[in-house]
């Protein structure tokens, strides 16, 4: 009869288990928040959205002779709801933060769920920049993060200022060819 006992493979045998207490939380690394910019950036994003709405709306409501306090009343709800809507869109932007670390990119994100994702270098098949009209007039860019077996990108972290986001691309496709080549299995 044939042995079928799993052997150790040459990555296997030099790891340890480490124990409850030992393991280190996702919550206790240390992350790095996005730039003012981007926060700035989402304030613009905000008005140019809101304004025009803000505009047309009593103007339509004046044009189809509707009652002054409709239009009053429309005029309060759009300035509610815009309000709501640009103070959550500014605090999710606030909660954006990532980490680069020997073996793994870790990226949060979330304001009701939250969601903090670590993708290893060994899984990192692409990185991409990318760059809206407002991107550009801040000076921002957007990294998206393509792992194994994933059609879209497993990770998105917009708010990389020029000085930043070019120079990590960079690093984590380093990082990647290397952990690959050496064939570094981070299970």
């Amino acid at each position: 009869m044939e042995d079928v006992t799993p052997q150790a493979s040459a990555s296997m045998q030099a790891r340890h288990r480490l124990e409850q207490p030992d393991w280190i939380s996702i919550d206790e690394v240390p992350l790095t928040p996005l730039e003012r910019a981007y926060l700035h950036q989402v304030q613009i994003e905000n008005l140019l959205i809101f304004t025009p709405l803000l505009i047309i709306a009593p103007l339509a409501a004046i044009l189809l002779n509707l009652p002054g306090s409709l239009i009053i009343a429309l005029v309060t709800l759009l300035l509610v709801l815009a309000g709501v809507v640009s103070y959550g869109r500014y605090r999710y932007a606030l909660s954006f933060a990532y980490g680069v670390f020997d073996h793994e990119f870790i990226m949060q994100k979330g304001l009701i769920w939250h969601k903090k994702i670590a993708l290893p270098y060994t899984r990192l098949q692409h990185v991409s920049l990318s760059q809206g009209p407002l991107e550009r007039y801040f000076r921002q860019h957007t990294l998206k993060c393509f792992s194994a077996g994933s059609g879209s990108a497993e990770i998105s972290l917009p708010g990389l200022g020029d000085d930043t986001a070019e120079p990590l691309r960079k690093h984590l496709l380093a990082k990647a060819s290397q952990k690959q080549a050496t064939g570094e299995d981070e299970a």
